[in-house]
């Protein structure tokens, strides 16, 4: 995959849930920086900076001649540290109230007016989603596809267009909530995906109310971790 924003934080961020969600554990090597630049599609420099990230945070450690290690006190590390946020938290709490406000709107209307190829679209994205559990960077980007097509499922013109006009800032976003979600609840990207499910059922039964109070609890958690880590 091809990586084109905050690109060490991007890897530092891979490597670290690979580390929370035991997929690299106590003791393992990490792969080698011309490794990890290919794998990442990224430049040997970007990696050394990802490196230093992580090493700061106190997950990893570099043994002279031998290469690096996932420390053996890594995951008690990581779940003692907030996660890192790519936007200021006064600027992401306003993010998240005007998407409480549109997504939710949002959801209610997809609920009253899809039809099948939304349908079809939103179960495309939920098993992209879950086949990329694994994968931050990937999953993040079917994420943002979700609420994207939540919007275009309303048939309201105006209301995708303002969804498109907030994809930077929405990609920004979502990025740091799912990085709260995860850290203040403990979970794993298995059970975000599930919420999406858990949107997207209710959007599929045609229940509005259900759609709406759904996504807005999903937003509401990432809410209040923002609130206690500032």
């Amino acid at each position: 995959m091809v990586l084109t924003k905050k690109n060490y934080q991007i890897v530092a961020d891979e490597i670290g849930r690979m580390i929370a969600e035991g997929m690299l554990k106590p003791g393992d090597k990490i792969a080698t920086i011309d490794r990890l630049a290919e794998q990442y599609g990224v430049g040997k420099s970007t990696v050394r900076e990802a490196l230093s990230q992580l090493k700061a945070r106190d997950l990893i450690e570099a043994r002279q001649g031998e290469g690096t290690y996932v420390k053996k006190n890594a995951a008690a590390a990581l779940a003692s540290l907030p996660p890192l946020l790519s936007s200021p938290p006064d600027e992401l709490l306003h993010l998240l109230q005007v998407r409480k406000v549109i997504e939710s709107g949002c959801a209610e209307l997809a609920a009253l007016h899809h039809d099948e190829h939304d349908l079809a679209l939103l179960e495309q994205i939920l098993e992209k989603m879950s086949l990329a559990v694994n994968s931050e960077e990937s999953s993040r980007l079917a994420d943002i596809q979700f609420h994207t097509a939540l919007a275009a499922a309303t048939k309201n013109p105006y209301l995708t267009a303002m969804m498109n006009s907030l994809s930077e800032a929405m990609n920004a976003s979502i990025r740091d909530s799912r990085n709260l979600w995860l850290y203040a609840r403990g979970a794993s990207s298995v059970r975000l995906w599930q919420e999406h499910q858990e949107i997207y059922e209710a959007i599929r039964d045609r229940d509005p109310d259900a759609a709406r109070d759904r996504l807005l609890r999903h937003l509401e958690q990432v809410e209040q971790a923002l609130h206690k880590k500032r």
